[in-house]
């Protein structure tokens, strides 16, 4: 760019283009009649030329390669079952589901979905009559805590007793 709007570096500046040609490409060799300037700025254009190619190849062969992706529903007409654990303590304290309710079949939920106009607007069922209590709040409960194995209790004791000898 600098030789564009001085021409008379041209001349001066041959050596340095030399040590730019021999330093980037080295196994390339100059035409006839051609000038260090003229051989840099061609093999540039080269290298651009081969880079541009490579990377049209190979988003080519991407977008071949890229399957279609397609959204599918997984397990959308069985019962959510829930854990053994939980199902003991359900049955423990009467939570469970009391109800069968009849399992809606793929195509059915999809005409639901269809139909409302969104899938954000799909009514969720009832989850029963004593999940929530009776005065509304989600967790009227008291929190119970986990009984503690018999291993941290014996060391718990241990650690209280160690602390009071002092």
């Amino acid at each position: 760019m600098l030789e564009h709007h001085n021409p008379y570096l041209i001349e001066d500046t041959d050596e340095l283009w030399q040590l730019h040609c021999n330093k980037e490409f080295r196994s390339k060799k100059r035409e006839e009649l051609e000038t260090w300037r003229d051989m840099y700025m061609r093999c540039l254009d080269e290298r651009e030329a081969k880079l541009q190619a490579l990377t049209a190849n190979i988003k080519q062969s991407q977008d071949k390669s890229l399957p279609v992706r397609q959204t599918k529903l997984a397990y959308v007409d069985s019962v959510v079952k829930p854990p053994r654990n939980i199902l003991r303590k359900q049955a423990k304290h009467g939570t469970g589901s009391l109800e069968k309710r009849p399992a809606i079949t793929p195509s059915a939920r999809l005409s639901q979905i269809a139909v409302s106009g969104a899938a954000g607007q799909v009514a969720v069922p009832n989850p029963g009559p004593r999940a929530a209590s009776s005065t509304g709040a989600p967790y009227s409960t008291a929190i119970v805590k986990p009984k503690k194995a018999p291993l941290m209790q014996k060391t718990l004791a241990l650690m209280k007793s160690r602390i009071f000898r002092r």
